[in-house]
């Protein structure tokens, strides 16, 4: 997927911001102090930028009269307030987008969809950029062996990935590399966004570790990647 750079601002950052906050506190005064706290109580010079790339997206996806309507309701503002907490700390852009593609859709459905949203954030939360492409590997177009595969992909993350030598020898940090993604599965599993396939506890042949465990993605899984906007629609 191809990044969406946000469109260049004429103005300073602090100004743009100063305006937004000014804009959202006129029409709903609880906006405001939120999006004021988040500034002050971090690194300005940092995350001034994320928070402002982050409404950047939102402003992208939401019109003004649909995110005043949303920002009325309790749900609607406990899932921008979210949003904008974690766009503060968000160190990608594909993190901010993320953040913003969630927030956006949240804020523009009903209240069970809110919900939702909340939850994904939640987990967004607890998951880093690298268990995000590992999960989105799974997807069936990227699972493909023939022809039709996404090689790109791969090629791309290589480094998250792999595929990784299990040799044990002299260096092992392709070793390292293994049991760094077999630790994210894992994790990703115990959200219930992959599941175990296969089992094979196997054994240190020849220097070799011959142990294995294969997963596959939940529809929960593919929920969470729907969210994000990395599931073709």
């Amino acid at each position: 997927m191809m990044a969406k750079e946000p469109p260049v601002l004429g103005e300073g950052r602090v100004e743009v911001l100063g305006r937004t906050i000014a804009t959202l506190a006129g029409t709903i005064p609880c906006v405001g102090p939120i999006i004021q706290v988040a500034i002050t109580e971090t690194i300005p010079s940092t995350r001034i930028e994320r928070i402002e790339a982050f409404l950047i997206y939102i402003q992208e996806r939401l019109d003004e009269q649909k995110l005043d309507d949303a920002l009325k309701t309790k749900e609607g503002l406990d899932i921008f307030e979210e949003g904008i907490s974690q766009a503060a700390r968000a160190l990608s852009e594909e993190r901010k987008r993320y953040i913003a593609e969630l927030v956006a859709k949240g804020m523009d459905s009903d209240k069970s969809a809110k919900k939702e949203s909340r939850h994904i954030l939640r987990i967004l939360n607890q998951i880093d950029d690298a268990q995000i492409v590992i999960l989105n590997s799974y997807q069936s177009k990227y699972q493909k062996i023939d022809e039709d595969g996404d090689d790109d992909f791969f090629d791309r993350h290589r480094e998250i990935l792999g595929p990784f030598s299990r040799e044990i020898g002299e260096d092992n940090s392709e070793m390292e590399k293994a049991e760094l993604k077999d630790a994210f599965e894992h994790h990703l599993s115990s959200f219930g966004l992959l599941r175990v396939k296969t089992e094979d506890y196997g054994s240190l042949d020849g220097g070799i570790d011959t142990r294995s465990v294969t997963y596959e993605i939940t529809p929960q899984g593919e929920r969470f990647l729907k969210a994000l906007g990395l599931v073709d629609l």
